[in-house]
């Protein structure tokens, strides 16, 4: 079992404490949700965790690797890939080429394992970056140009991209965002699927629905700092939480 472990982390920009002291931990299979008002340092938490930005103090472990002192593409070989909240597609390339990019990751490695199979490393890489394409939704999809989706469809294709690096841990950003509920249902059981595979999941998102169905734990800031770290049916009950962004009609 793959553990990813926070200590002590802090990341400040000039003035502003945008996180302080932040400790939690994620194990494989295990949902975490990280919620908190506009503001709060979620999307920071994400880009310190991946390397967008270098913590101010404290460490991000995966297992034995320190992620802190390691760079983004060593960082996603370790195990630990992202979506972004703002998309980042290729979106004058096909659907299929976009999830293919993100296998190169592992290429000198896994090129050396599909060698000694019979249909042979391309073919293999070929047929995995098509099952994903599939099993996101997008099959139909697959030739199109990425600019020319849904705003939901995008959403599920940066998450397919993601998990084309064959992680362990997955880092959401605000999947749902812009999503109709017939999309938010199908996220739904897209994420229990990937926690079903042994995939840890950081979920930061504002649709608190889908937080309290899915999470196994919640994670509350404010102000960068956690207030709150508990199973939903407590979070939902916290005095703390409830006042600084569930309100009371929640």
């Amino acid at each position: 079992m793959s553990v990813l472990k926070v200590s002590n982390l802090s990341k400040a920009f000039g003035g502003l404490q945008a996180l302080a002291d932040l400790d939690f931990i994620v194990n494989s299979g295990e949902i975490l949700g990280l919620i908190g008002p506009n503001g709060s340092g979620k999307t920071t938490t994400i880009n310190v965790l991946t390397q967008v930005l270098s913590p101010s103090t404290g460490e991000v472990m995966l297992d034995a690797h320190r992620l802190t002192a390691m760079k983004a593409n060593q960082i996603v070989r370790c195990g630990l890939a992202r979506t972004f909240q703002n998309l980042r597609l290729f979106n004058g390339h096909s659907v299929l080429d976009n999830v293919r990019v993100s296998q190169t990751i592992h290429c000198p490695t896994l090129l050396s394992r599909l060698n000694a199979l019979p249909m042979g490393p391309e073919r293999v890489l070929r047929l995995e970056a098509q099952e994903l394409v599939e099993r996101f939704g997008l099959g139909k999809r697959m030739h199109a140009l990425a600019g020319s989706l849904s705003y939901g469809e995008k959403k599920r294709l940066e998450i397919a991209r993601a998990m084309a690096t064959r992680p362990k841990f997955i880092l959401l950003d605000e999947p749902a965002a812009g999503m109709n509920t017939l999309e938010i249902n199908w996220l739904q059981s897209a994420i229990r699927e990937i926690r079903a595979s042994g995939v840890g999941i950081l979920l930061v998102e504002h649709h608190m629905k889908l937080v309290m169905d899915i999470c196994d734990r919640i994670l509350v800031l404010n102000f960068g700092k956690k207030i709150a770290d508990g199973p939903p049916e407590l979070i939902a009950r916290d005095p703390a939480v409830i006042e600084s962004y569930l309100g009371k009609a929640h």
